[in-house]
Parts: C-alpha cells; sequence; structure tokens
C-alpha cells in the first residue's frame, strides 16, 4: 500500500529516517497501515501492491494459471462467449463447460504455451 504522509514523523524501525509531509512511503504490513491512519499520521493513497498491478490477470483451469486474455481467446474460440467478464465471469464459465468443451479449451491452452 501507498501511504502519504500528512505529519512528519521518525520511522519507528530505524529511527533515522524522517518522513516529512507529502512524502510518499509504501508497506504491505496492515498492522503498520492501520496505525498511522490512525493516529493521522499518514492517509492511504492506494491499495494495490506494486508488483500486482505489472502482473496480468490469470486463471485456474486444470491445476495450471492462464493468462485471462488467453483464456477468452480460446473459449471464444469453441463457441463460449465471454464478452467483457473479468477473472470471476471466466472462472464461472469454467464451471460451465461440458467435458468435450474442457478437453478442448485445455488442449487449445497448451498449444499457445
Amino acid at each position: 500500500m501507498k501511504l502519504k504522509v500528512l505529519v512528519p514523523f521518525k520511522d519507528r524501525n530505524d529511527h533515522k529516517t524522517v518522513y516529512q509531509s507529502g512524502d510518499v512511503l509504501s508497506t504491505d504490513e496492515l498492522s503498520r497501515v492501520n496505525d498511522l491512519v490512525r493516529r493521522g499520521l499518514c492517509e492511504i493513497v492506494s491499495v494495490v501492491r506494486e508488483e500486482e498491478s505489472d502482473k496480468p490477470e490469470t486463471v485456474s483451469f486444470r491445476q495450471g494459471e492462464y493468462e485471462l486474455e488467453a483464456v477468452k481467446k480460446a473459449l471464444e474460440s469453441i463457441g463460449v462467449k465471454t464478452g467483457n467478464a473479468g477473472v470471476k465471469g471466466v472462472s464461472k464459465k469454467l464451471d460451465e463447460l461440458t467435458g468435450e468443451q474442457a478437453d478442448s479449451l485445455f488442449d487449445m491452452l497448451n498449444k499457445e504455451v
């Protein structure tokens, strides 16, 4: 998470770092985020982890992980419409596949990999 500093304070871990008003700090420690916000020292700017925001969304299918867009493309090619569905919608479509459709999809996804 990214936090914007509202009031200057010293870092509790190294005591040398001083955060000034307007600085932005990142941490994944939920307890630290809660403490800083509760005490009025910071406000939350972003809750998305930086490393996660760069990764493409994936869908689980038959003990594998596949990129969402690849699964949507493969589903469309076997006649299953997905529209603008996200991970949840596509996962639901995967659960509704017949055995034959699932086999075809599995073959297509593994040919593309």
